[in-house]
C-alpha cells in the first residue's frame, strides 16, 4: 500500500497539456478509499477524490494539469508506471463506485471441485460433482469488478480441469483484477503455461520430494517443480504454497532453498486443519506449538492495507463450486447465500469480525488479525487468537 505523491524522483516529467492515459495494468478503485490499482505489480496507491477523478478521465486519456500539483502528481504516476504518455486516446472505461465497507478485496472462486489428484490433506475432501457455468463465472467476474475488487483467487478441485477453462482465461484477461491461479501444477507443461492469462501463478509445493509425494501422490513433485519452471519461462509470476505437515518438517531449510531458486514472488506456509480428508489422516497432523515458528518462513504475499480493527476475513469471501457462498473455503458447510443472490447480497451477509470482540489482546494483534478464524474455533473453542499466530509471533512458548 503506497500514498501516491510521496518522495519519489519526478524524473519522467511531462509537459503541460501533453496527452497521458492509464497503463493497461493500472485502473482506478474506490474502496475505503479512493485508490489506484496495478494488477501486475498487486500495488494499492491510496489518493484523493481529485486524483480519482482526473485518473478515471485518463482511461481514455487527459491532459497534463497546468498546475504545480497536477505536474506533479502526473510525474510520480509516470514514474510508477500508473500512467503513459500518448498520442491518441484509448478507450478504456470503468464501473467506478464506492465499494461497500468493509471492500470485498479478494474473492476466492471455487469454479469446480474435481482433481486429478487424491491429496490426503484436502479440505474438500471427496468432491468432484460441481462446477458453475461459464455465464456464472461471467457475472461473478464481473460483479466483482464493480464491486471494486482487486484479486480474483481461481481454485479448485483443480481449476485445470474445468470444461471451459480456456474460455475463462480468456474472457478474465479482460477484467480489471489480478488473476491468480491456485493450482497443484501437474497439469501444467510449456504450451499451457504460454496460454494462460493470469497475473500469477501459486503451485503447491508440500515438501521436498519424499514428503510432497507422500501427500499428493508419486511423481507430482518433479511435475509441480517442472510447472514453474514452464511458468517462469513463459514470464508469468509464480508464488508457492505449503502446508505444514508431520512428513515435512525436516524439510524447510532445503524447500526454502528451492523455493528461493525457482524466482517465487511468495511462499505462503500455513498449516491445514483437520477436515475433508486431513480428518481422515491424523497421523499428518501437527500440532500449533510445533507448526507456529514455521509460519515465520512465508515470505512476500503482505495483504494490503486492511481496514482498521477488524479480525482476519474482513475483505475474502468465497464462492464454492456449487455456487454457494461463504466466508472462506472452510466454511463451506455454513454457507451464507448463493450466487442467485447476487455477489454483493452475499457479501453483506457476512458477519466480520472487530478485533475487539476477540478474547486476545497481545501488542501483535492489529497485525495478526488473529489470525485464522476457523483454526482458532477448531484448537480453543472460543473467540480468541489462533494458536498457531501466539506460537508464530512468540507469545506462547
Amino acid at each position: 500500500m503506497s500514498t501516491a505523491g510521496g518522495d519519489h524522483p519526478a524524473d519522467h516529467g511531462a509537459a503541460t497539456g501533453q496527452l497521458v492515459r492509464l497503463t493497461g495494468d493500472c485502473s482506478p478503485k474506490h474502496l475505503e478509499e479512493p485508490c489506484v490499482y496495478n494488477r501486475a505489480t498487486d500495488e494499492l496507491y491510496i489518493i484523493n477524490q481529485k486524483a480519482l477523478t482526473f485518473l478515471e478521465k485518463c482511461g481514455r486519456g487527459a491532459a497534463v494539469p497546468d498546475s504545480e500539483e497536477g505536474r506533479m502528481f502526473v510525474d510520480f504516476c509516470l514514474g510508477e508506471g500508473i500512467l503513459e504518455t500518448a498520442d491518441e486516446p484509448a478507450a478504456r472505461a470503468f464501473s467506478l463506485r464506492r465499494s461497500p465497507v468493509p471492500s470485498l478485496r479478494y474473492l476466492l472462486l471455487h469454479i469446480n471441485d474435481r482433481c486429478n489428484l487424491k491429496c490426503r490433506h484436502c479440505f474438500l475432501g471427496e468432491g468432484g460433482a460441481h462446477e458453475l457455468s461459464l455465464p456464472e463465472i461471467v457475472a461473478i467476474a464481473d460483479q466483482f469488478e464493480d464491486m471494486q475488487g482487486l484479486r480474483l483467487l481461481v481454485s479448485g478441485g483443480e481449476p485445470l480441469l474445468h470444461k471451459d477453462f480456456w474460455e475463462i482465461n480468456d474472457y478474465l484477461a479482460r477484467k480489471d483484477l489480478r488473476v491468480v491461479l491456485l493450482t497443484n501444477g501437474t497439469l501444467i507443461d510449456k504450451e499451457t503455461a504460454r496460454r494462460l492469462s493470469a497475473q500469477e501463478v501459486q503451485v503447491s509445493l508440500d515438501g521436498m520430494r519424499e514428503a510432497h509425494d507422500h501427500i499428493r501422490g508419486w511423481g507430482t513433485f518433479e511435475r509441480s517443480v517442472a510447472a514453474i519452471g514452464h511458468l517462469k519461462e513463459a514470464g508469468v509470476e509464480v508464488s508457492v504454497a505449503t502446508m505444514i505437515h508431520r512428513r515435512n518438517l525436516e524439510d524447510f531449510d532445503m524447500l526454502e532453498e528451492l523455493v528461493r531458486s525457482l524466482g517465487a514472488r511468495e511462499w505462503s506456509v500455513d498449516l491445514p486443519s483437520a477436515v475433508g480428508r486431513l480428518a481422515k489422516n491424523t497421523d499428518l497432523l501437527v500440532d500449533p506449538r510445533t507448526a507456529g515458528p514455521f509460519l515465520r518462513r512465508s515470505f512476500g504475499g503482505a495483504i494490503h492495507e486492511p481496514l482498521a480493527g477488524y479480525a482476519c476475513g474482513a475483505h475474502l469471501m468465497a464462492v464454492m463450486a456449487d455456487g454457494k457462498a461463504a466466508r472462506c473455503g472452510f466454511y463451506a458447510e455454513q454457507a451464507i447465500g448463493s450466487i442467485e443472490e447476487g455477489l454483493e447480497a452475499c457479501w453483506q451477509k457476512i458477519a466480520k469480525t472487530p478485533l475487539s470482540d476477540l478474547e486476545c489482546n497481545c501488542e501483535f494483534v492489529e497485525e495478526c488479525r488473529g489470525g485464522c478464524r476457523f483454526r482458532a474455533r477448531g484448537y480453543n473453542k472460543v473467540n480468541g487468537a489462533d494458536l498457531c499466530q501466539c506460537y508464530r509471533y512468540g507469545v506462547l512458548k
